[in-house]
């Protein structure tokens, strides 16, 4: 990363690489978007899935590279509401990502709290094997949805809360507490919420189905997250912390 010419505290500004980690991030994003709605769809919301992936990505993207993690959700999403047909209402929808990621951030630079959960942990091994089981629970997730398996599926949305609530509970630290209100439940549920009162309003589904919709979306990226993401902010985020591509407020 670049320093500011002149600045004696050397402090970081943003630079091309910022920039194309965020081009690398929307094309992986944008990839496992799309494969997401193909694979696990959630009727009858095209463009929705119950197992989003690239939430994955642009999520913990957002606490580790800031704006630009924001940004990656955004454009993934908007790219993904063109590929779904829905023309130029992919700028107002596409606007549910760039909030999934822009909550966790939030919390985050308002709280003045380390991104880095991974931390200090405080029983390590116990953490690792919850890990596991979440990994295991969303192969467990994406076998129920390819069977059609509703039933089982919400039972997976259940086991991750649960596990959640049981790494706060190992880890009783402002960090983890936000990083599992804002980034895991409260960002995919705000997120749920605005794009299925997108399909709404633009007409593409109608309201009786509002809910089902929420609870694809919303129980879907929670799952994602617990299994993928969570992992992804143990192990990788102090590592990051490092570089000099870390983002410390917003864009650099």
């Amino acid at each position: 990363m670049n320093t500011t010419v002149g600045n004696k505290e050397g402090k970081k500004s943003a630079s091309w690489k910022h920039l194309l980690i965020m081009v690398a991030a929307t094309t992986v994003a944008t990839v496992l978007a799309i494969y997401a709605v193909i694979a696990a769809p959630v009727a009858p919301f095209p463009g929705v899935s119950g197992l989003f992936l690239a939430a994955a990505v642009y999520v913990p993207l957002s606490l580790w590279f800031g704006v630009w993690g924001v940004l990656a959700g955004y454009f993934s999403c908007l790219i993904l509401g063109f590929v779904s047909g829905f023309g130029l209402w992919s700028f107002y929808w596409a606007l549910a990502d760039l909030f999934e990621a822009l909550i966790p951030l939030l919390a985050f630079r308002i709280a003045s709290a380390d991104v880095d959960i991974g931390n200090d942990l405080k029983r390590p091994m116990v953490v690792y094997t919850l890990l596991v089981v979440l990994l295991v629970n969303l192969i467990i997730s994406a076998i129920a949805t390819m069977l059609v398996l509703s039933i089982l599926w919400l039972i997976t949305f259940i086991i991750a809360l649960i596990l959640l609530i049981a790494l706060y509970g190992i880890n009783p630290t402002k960090s983890w507490l936000l990083y599992i209100v804002f980034g895991v439940v409260g960002a995919s549920f705000i997120s749920a919420i605005f794009g299925i009162s997108g399909f709404i309003i633009a007409g593409v589904s109608t309201g009786e189905s509002f809910w089902i919709g929420v609870i694809g979306w919303f129980a879907g990226d929670v799952i994602v997250l617990s299994a993928i993401a969570t992992p992804m902010m143990v192990f990788l985020t102090g590592r990051l912390k490092e570089t000099s591509v870390f983002v410390e407020k917003w864009f650099s």
